[in-house]
């Protein structure tokens, strides 16, 4: 499972990724919304996290990218007092492990449950 946590680096930055990782999840940290949007394809993460405030372009490109992917985008003001921080990354954290779930749900839906015999027709059931 993974969080991408979009924003400076700093002491709010710092402790949302100790919450993800407290709570196992892999975080890939970027710290502008430009790099976000390009590691989003490959890091494929369940939840975004954005620290502070984008751009409305910004926030538009990295809303699409996250919507592609299928991750939810949080936006967290990094001013939080240290518990309301800690509930908004437990929730993350949450929604992240619930997201994998269905992810991982959907993708052994769409797989073949057995292979094709040899003498089946591999496009008799479209």
């Amino acid at each position: 499972m993974t969080a991408m946590l979009v924003g400076p680096n700093g002491p709010a930055s710092d402790k949302v990724t100790e919450g993800f990782e407290r709570a196992h999840l892999r975080v890939v940290r970027v710290t502008h919304a430009a790099a976000g949007c390009e590691r989003l394809a490959v890091a494929m993460p369940q939840v975004v996290v954005v620290l502070g405030s984008l751009r409305a372009d910004e926030r538009d490109a990295l809303m699409d990218r996250a919507t592609a992917v299928g991750a939810l985008v949080m936006y967290v003001d990094p001013e939080l007092d240290q518990e309301t921080l800690d509930e908004l990354v437990g929730r993350a954290a949450q929604a992240a492990i619930e997201r994998k779930i269905l992810r991982d749900e959907a993708s052994a839906v769409g797989s073949l449950s057995e292979p094709p015999g040899p003498d089946e027709d591999v496009d008799s059931q479209w």
